[in-house]
């Protein structure tokens, strides 16, 4: 009976917390292995989950600026680095998906030392914003930073209008082109309409 009746206290005592941990917005984590600029492991009190980055897909190729050359591991680097060195970390879910994907990964958002990961990684032109509604907690932040690295011409963007703008340089020398050629096309049937009438008219008189 005493052992029955300590085992309802016990019960009695778990069952608060777990409510309470099923209900919280957020949790104090840390880490425990790094994967890569989307998602890492940490370790939530006893338990190892898989975290994906909410709202943003890392980019793969970024251009190092201290070699000039591309490094496809650059932003995981960063995230680790940022992650290893963090003295806290946190992650708060969003209310309005589901919190596991169908991998299995918990979809939250991440802050490094109160800094949001996901907002910081697409102000460096280092991720694009993917996947995520007007109603998400942070969406007016991570537009709000994609406009920012656009605008400065940051990380992935760096090079965007140079990629464009040779493309349409070529297509209107190629419109201005086909106009001359048309041009000249007109002029000399021009001048071979005349010069047959003039043959003509040379015969006739002849």
């Amino acid at each position: 009976m005493k052992k029955l009746t300590i085992i309802l206290m016990i019960m009695l005592l778990i069952l608060p917390i777990n409510v309470m941990a099923s209900q919280s917005t957020s949790d104090e984590v840390s880490l425990s292995n790094c994967v890569d600029g989307n998602s890492a492991r940490f370790m939530l009190r006893l338990t190892e989950i898989k975290v994906k980055f909410l709202g943003i897909e890392a980019a793969e190729n970024i251009i190092d600026e201290k070699t000039n050359e591309v490094n496809d591991s650059f932003v995981k680097d960063y995230v680790c680095d940022a992650l290893k060195s963090a003295k806290k970390i946190k992650i708060e879910y969003e209310p309005n998906i589901e919190r596991e994907d169908k991998y299995g990964r918990i979809q939250a958002w991440v802050y490094i030392d109160g800094v949001l990961l996901q907002e910081d990684l697409v102000k460096q032109g280092y991720a694009k914003v993917v996947y995520i509604n007007d109603d998400y907690l942070h969406a007016k932040e991570l537009k709000s930073a994609l406009s920012y690295a656009k605008e400065k011409k940051l990380g992935i963007w760096k090079n965007e209008e140079e990629k464009v703008e040779p493309k349409k340089e070529e297509e209107k020398e190629e419109r201005s082109k086909n106009f001359f050629e048309i041009i000249i096309d007109f002029i000399v049937g021009l001048f071979d309409g005349l010069i047959k009438l003039i043959d003509d008219i040379i015969s006739n008189i002849l």
